[in-house]
């Protein structure tokens, strides 16, 4: 299932859902990191900013995980910084979901 699909079947996510989503923003985190780490890199601002705008997504996720639940408002703020990091950067469209 694709990504965003993913997220739209969700109402009130639990802490299985989260980890479905850490799953797969976690894959992007790490390629971007690939990226940002190539020798000389001439492009090495431009993917720390796209790391640091995915790691706020990443950041609030650990959080709920580490303390086994999601309140509606860190959902929200979820899917927001998800969906901010999309417009600005884009690449989380194309990914897929093991649900």
């Amino acid at each position: 299932m694709r990504f965003f699909d993913y997220l739209d079947t969700i109402e009130k996510p639990t802490i299985d859902n989260i980890r479905v989503i850490y799953k797969a923003i976690n894959v992007k985190y790490d390629e971007l990191i690939d990226m940002a780490v190539e020798p000389n890199s001439k492009n090495y601002n431009k993917w720390m900013q796209t790391l640091d705008c995915l790691k706020a997504s990443e950041d609030l996720i650990i959080e709920c995980i580490g303390k086994n639940a999601i309140t509606d408002m860190e959902w929200l703020q979820l899917k927001c910084n998800i969906y901010k990091f999309q417009v600005k950067y884009g690449g989380l469209k194309y990914l897929n979901v093991e649900a």
